[in-house]
């Protein structure tokens, strides 16, 4: 049961749905400014309790405008036995545009994570690769607050730094058991998919990570769904109501 929305501008209404059986509702973020804009400073606090789970998804693609450096700044709690899906739409960087990321996630012993993060190249489709002035992304996992993913990147503009792929993206599956054997699961899944360059690993016996490089948006979405459905059959949970595009 979602039992608390607050928010304030630039989001908006943050929208919750049961599209299943499952009883993991769907909750929805959303930004009606239609972008970032240069100087926003954006924050997330999310906490889910003891024994819950949740799947928490944006409205669409996030772009980020031309201006001075925005940042956004998400912080997930998950309580013990509690489950939660993290997948946010790529971000889109406008030329002349700098944006700053920080995400944190703690998680009790037992809770379970899913969790996504992926970024195009630009407004590719208008030759804007890499036109952006800055790009800085950091992803931090702690369990028990002790640190199991330190993950991100920064660049500045310029150069092709995804050797010619325009998006790229990483997952994260972390859970208490032994995923080894989901590592390979995912890693046929995500390799296979056509027009991305994608492997998984397991960095620690209840720690996968997936890295992909995708040609165009549509390939990006074919592999981080796969991998979710792959991650949710591995961890008992029954198929997703839909898939992220």
């Amino acid at each position: 049961m979602l039992t608390g929305r607050y928010w304030r501008a630039p989001f908006g209404s943050v929208r919750a749905n049961y599209p299943d059986g499952s009883g993991i509702p769907e909750v929805q973020i959303t930004n009606p400014s239609g972008g970032i804009l240069g100087g926003d400073r954006l924050e997330m606090d999310v906490a889910l309790a003891p024994g819950s789970a949740a799947t928490i998804l944006t409205q669409a693609a996030n772009k980020v405008y031309r201006g001075a450096e925005a940042r956004q700044s998400a912080t997930f709690r998950i309580g013990e036995g509690s489950f939660l899906e993290y997948l946010p739409h790529h971000l889109i960087p406008f030329a002349r545009s700098s944006y700053r990321q920080e995400t944190e996630i703690h998680l009790a012993v037992d809770a379970t994570l899913v969790a996504w993060d992926a970024v195009s190249a630009g407004r590719v489709v208008r030759g804007e690769r890499f036109a952006f002035d800055g790009l800085s992304a950091r992803m931090r996992i702690f369990r028990e607050n002790l640190p199991e993913v330190v993950d991100g990147f920064e660049l500045c503009g310029g150069g092709e730094p995804f050797g010619g792929y325009s998006y790229g993206g990483t997952a994260y599956v972390l859970a208490p058991r032994d995923l080894e054997p989901l590592a390979e699961k995912l890693h046929g899944a995500v390799s296979e998919t056509p027009r991305v360059l994608a492997s998984a690993s397991a960095l620690a016996p209840r720690l996968c990570a997936v890295r992909i490089l995708a040609r165009d948006a549509a390939a990006l979405y074919r592999a981080l769904n796969a991998f979710r459905t792959v991650a949710r059959a591995y961890l008992d949970l029954p198929p997703a109501a839909r898939e992220i595009s």
